[in-house]
């Protein structure tokens, strides 16, 4: 699903969420909610949430929540959660 003046690349087996004015790249079987005027770049067997404003980048298998205007960069196995106007960089593995 993708809104107005979004762009959304998925996997297969994927199912994704962009809001107006977003852009979200998922791999394949992954679930990835991308909130307005943000960026979300998930791989696969992820789970995936960026708020407005955001940037979030996750490595497969991971679980991750970027609020509004928060940067959250993580990789494989990891969990986390930004919150708004925050800066979070994680390596696999991590909560």
């Amino acid at each position: 699903t993708s809104g107005g003046d979004s762009a959304l690349t998925a996997g297969y087996g994927s199912t994704q969420t962009a809001q107006e004015g977003s852009n979200l790249t998922a791999g394949y079987g992954s679930t990835g909610t991308a909130g307005a005027d943000s960026s979300l770049i998930a791989g696969y067997g992820s789970t995936q949430t960026s708020g407005s404003d955001s940037a979030l980048t996750a490595g497969y298998g991971s679980t991750q929540t970027a609020q509004e205007s928060s940067n959250l960069t993580a990789g494989y196995g990891s969990t986390g959660t930004a919150g708004s106007d925050s800066s979070l960089i994680a390596g696999y593995g991590s909560t």
